[in-house]
């Protein structure tokens, strides 16, 4: 089921299942689940409130901006997603800077970019040929290698 309001969803549930703790039999059955596009980006009420809490909790410069606006999305299709993060920059080409962050594990939230990207949305895919999911910002492909996603050349 997919929440409405997943980011203040996300940012109360501070404390979640490792995936490795949720059934795999519906899986095996049906398939690994797919992404979950992102939702449309916020800049007021709870779910901007959550995203800036959020921020001052864990050190997230993008979301820290006061004008920064939130989204969230699933690229691996469970309750345990993602939060995107937007906010206005002079630096950019059509003004935006844009970062995703997950939670980890161990419970704190890191970004998925050595540094933010220029962009205003982001898209789920298409797959590497490997078959992770990449993420499309501006047109470029990002694709996980190592600790940061990184651009596909």
């Amino acid at each position: 089921m997919r929440a409405r309001h997943g980011l203040a969803l996300v940012a109360a549930l501070a404390v979640t299942l490792p995936a490795a703790a949720l059934p795999s039999v519906a899986m095996a059955a049906s398939g690994p689940p797919a992404p979950i596009p992102p939702t449309p980006f916020v800049c007021s009420g709870p779910e901007a409130v959550a995203g800036h809490r959020l921020a001052a909790q864990n050190g997230l410069k993008v979301a820290a901006d006061p004008k920064a606006c939130f989204s969230h999305m699933s690229i691996y299709g469970g309750e345990r997603g993602q939060v995107i993060a937007v906010a206005p920059s002079p630096t950019c080409t059509g003004g935006k800077v844009l970062e995703v962050y997950e939670q980890s594990n161990g419970g704190s939230w890191y970004s998925f970019f050595e540094r933010p990207v220029c962009g205003a949305g982001v898209s789920i895919g298409p797959q590497s040929q490997w078959g992770d999911w990449m993420l499309t910002i501006g047109g470029v492909r990002y694709s996980s290698r190592g600790q940061y996603y990184v651009p596909v050349q």
